[in-house]
């Protein structure tokens, strides 16, 4: 670290030399606008891009024909989530129609990505999303709509048997994936480029518990998804109370997960510590949803036992997401006041 000393000119400027092999490496001149950004932490940062723009990073992934499909879509994905905005997929030999339809499938799979350029050898991908169209409340309270009709429609198929219920909670599970990967994606960014933060508005701190959020939320679908295919397995076979102990598990979980995306919303210390409290409610119901099925057949068991642990799960993911409301609350003020009636 060097040691600058702040001189005074005028009535109230302040001036502070920058170093002389920075200014060199970065191409400066004298009269070239920096940009000076004030930090939460108290620190200044300079950035030679005051404007915003940051250079495209781009990736680039030389294939051949027998590329493994997971591991090209998964790859594509990590390129995706840790912030390139160009990816190209390229083989000397040419690009056969698998590898393409693998790229396709990521464009689709993901949000503010389109395929900008073909050619026999090699296929472009690029970002076209406006971060400010989407941002991370926006993002997580979208997750939370979807996830939330995702265990409401779990418990109507335990009462009607619908198939296109059951496929439609299993569609909206990949949105609610898109969107994970959407939050992740710019959490990365925001840790990345200082000028994404000043934009999103939030702090590097801020975007990175959002980020915890949005994978709890996303497990959250996920066990929504889980129950409905075992309820498909056993469902013929739920009697009255069975059915009731089911629905009252899945109410209880579904409280908490709505209490805990509330105090995220509103910023409620109070809220999220009740929430993590609340969830050996949860447990008890599932344990009493266990209890209503003994005597049946191995099975029912495993199905039903299949649908207790993931609604005890939603439970859980819920405490979660309130630990990290509780760290960012903290993180954000200056001083918490606690007390045993109100916070």
């Amino acid at each position: 670290m060097e040691l600058r000393k702040i001189q005074k000119t005028g009535g109230n400027t302040y001036i502070v030399s920058l170093p002389a092999k920075w200014v060199r490496e970065q191409g400066l001149q004298k009269n070239t606008p920096v940009g000076v950004i004030p930090r939460a932490d108290g620190t200044l940062l300079i950035t030679t891009k005051p404007e915003g723009k940051v250079a495209a990073a781009r990736k680039e992934f030389k294939v051949d024909d027998n590329v493994d499909e997971n591991l090209l879509f998964r790859s594509l994905i990590a390129a995706y989530i840790v912030g390139f905005s160009e990816v190209k997929v390229y083989s000397e030999r040419g690009l056969n129609s698998r590898i393409r339809r693998v790229v396709r499938e990521f464009s689709s799979m993901v949000i503010g990505q389109e395929v900008t350029d073909e050619d026999p050898i090699s296929i472009t991908v690029k970002d076209l999303l406006d971060p400010l169209e989407m941002p991370f409340e926006k993002s997580i309270e979208r997750m939370h709509i979807i996830v939330k009709s995702m265990i409401d429609d779990a418990e109507l198929y335990l009462s009607v048997g619908d198939e296109a219920t059951l496929e439609d909670i299993v569609a909206r599970d990949n949105y609610v994936d898109r969107l994970n990967w959407l939050i992740s994606r710019q959490s990365v960014m925001a840790l990345k480029d200082p000028t994404f933060v000043e934009k999103m508005g939030v702090s590097s701190v801020t975007a990175v518990i959002y980020s915890f959020v949005g994978k709890h939320i996303e497990r959250v679908g996920d066990h929504a998804v889980r129950i409905a295919k075992n309820l498909a397995k056993v469902r013929h076979r739920v009697n009255n109370r069975l059915s009731k102990e089911i629905k009252e598990a899945l109410h209880s979980a579904e409280r908490l997960f709505d209490g805990a995306i509330e105090s995220l919303i509103k910023g409620d210390m109070s809220l999220a510590n009740e929430v993590i409290e609340s969830v050996g409610e949860t447990h008890r119901r599932c344990e009493d949803l266990i209890h209503a099925l003994q005597g049946g057949n191995a099975e029912d068991l495993l199905y039903i036992g299949n649908i207790s642990d993931s609604i005890r799960r939603i439970g859980d993911y819920s405490a979660d997401i309130c630990e990290s409301v509780l760290n960012l609350l903290v993180s954000e003020a200056v001083t918490c006041s606690l007390s045993g009636e109100e916070v």
